[in-house]
């Protein structure tokens, strides 16, 4: 245990701010008084590592309603194949409380069309995506909640879009010009109530005759949406203009994720030792548990009294990680009641900033701040343990791979204390 004495420092710099400094006014001893000395502590540190460690499957959770999503297949030999479809209403605009089409309106196309945030695996390249549209053949319920596992029945006979899109990273748009059969569909006088009922919602997804990638949607942007472009022969009338429906955000919608583990690590296990390596996968995959109850009864026993000034816990990346590094890791711990909550240091709204949980290039580690928390459990006594997500888990692709408890980088926890 290797433990360093800061005090030493801390009198150093007091020593240095006395020092006479280049500048047009005499010395003064303003300010000198400000330092208190009582104030002055050791500060030491120790390093905790890890007790045992594992990664599971995630296998509930929720995806119905957030602002991004993911549509699109990916293959790798540690994981897998995953696959992410989208399922939407189609929604009047907001304040808007019926619609009736005047006989003499005439829908001369319809385009959907989704707001670009991300491509995966190459952000970099251009890739020819197999889009496939559809209606649902039963109305997607507004107060129903949906999970990553949950899928609905669509009409087969009731195809919108059937083809291929090229989609760069300069694309902001992926545009969908449907079928005239969608005319139908959108056609009708209704309530804003009955308009979502009778017109049941979509299913959009890519088929495996494209390129294998992912693409992220905006669902909040209001480029997501479905656009009806019309004109009116009525006499003189040569009026042309557009109607946008509500897709995504304004709507009930939720993405399912089917993960086929054929052939990897995870195919007969829902919970994988996490002694060589440990797995974070998005979209309802892999999640990470581990505890430092050992070497924190250890500390607690040798520093009863002890505060702790700073805390983080680093979970070092191993050299098969995939290149594109998730933007952010999550922290939560367990409860006496069983469930799982934020740790303190990620909720609370005065030190979020300093909470990080980001990759860390110089030394290629993921890295959180964990004081609040290791503060907590030194006041219990043990450590019930921390749960790991990635906080895009419902709307990027991105995936890592740490080390694990039995490596010379396993996880651990630098912690800064005195007593």
């Amino acid at each position: 245990m290797k433990t360093i004495n800061k005090g030493l420092l801390a009198l150093t710099a007091m020593a240095m701010m006395v020092l006479p400094t280049a500048c047009t006014d005499e010395e003064s001893a303003l300010g000198i008084d400000l330092v208190d000395t009582a104030t002055l502590y050791n500060e030491l540190t120790d390093t905790l590592y890890v007790d045992s460690a594992w990664t599971e499957y995630e296998d509930s959770l929720l995806t119905s309603n957030y602002s991004f999503g993911i549509i699109g297949n990916y293959t790798d030999a540690t994981f897998g194949k995953v696959s992410s479809w989208l399922y939407t209403q189609i929604a009047l605009p907001p304040n808007t409380n019926d619609i009736s089409f005047d006989n003499s309106l005439v829908i001369d196309s319809v385009v959907l069309t989704l707001a670009k945030n991300q491509l995966f695996p190459d952000s970099s390249r251009v890739y020819n995506f197999h889009f496939e549209v559809k209606q649902l053949a039963q109305p997607l319920l507004s107060d129903t909640s949906f999970y990553a596992v949950n899928t609905l029945p669509v009409d087969e006979s009731k195809v919108f879009y059937d083809g291929k899109v090229s989609v760069s990273e300069h694309d902001t748009v992926v545009r969908l010009k449907l079928k005239p059969t969608i005319n139908s569909v959108i056609r009708r006088t209704a309530t804003a109530e009955e308009f979502i009922e009778q017109t049941k919602g979509l299913r959009v997804r890519l088929t495996n005759a494209g390129d294998e990638g992912m693409v992220s949607i905006d669902f909040s942007s209001s480029t997501t949406g479905l656009r009806a472009h019309y004109h009116y022969v009525n006499g003189n009338d040569t009026t042309q203009g557009f109607y946008t429906f509500l897709l995504g955000a304004g709507t009930s919608h939720f993405t399912h994720f089917e993960h086929d583990y054929t052939g990897t690590l995870f195919a007969n296990h829902n919970q994988l030792p996490g002694t060589l390596r440990l797995y974070l996968e998005p979209m309802g995959g892999h999640r990470i548990r581990m505890n430092f109850d050992h070497d924190l009864q250890s500390f607690r026993q040798k520093h009863p009294w002890a505060v702790i000034h700073h805390a983080e816990l680093v979970m070092p990346l191993a050299p098969e990680s995939p290149e594109m590094h998730p933007d952010q890791i999550l922290t939560l711990g367990k409860q006496t009641d069983g469930s799982d909550a934020y740790i303190d240091d990620l909720i609370d709204l005065y030190t979020l900033s300093g909470y990080d949980g980001t990759y860390h290039e110089d030394g290629n580690y993921y890295r959180m701040r964990v004081t609040q928390h290791m503060q907590g459990l030194l006041r219990q006594g043990k450590d019930p343990g921390l749960l790991l997500l990635l906080n895009s888990r419902r709307n990027a692709a991105q995936r890592a791979i740490f080390y694990g408890t039995s490596t010379s980088n396993q996880p651990h926890i630098i912690i800064s204390y005195s007593e």
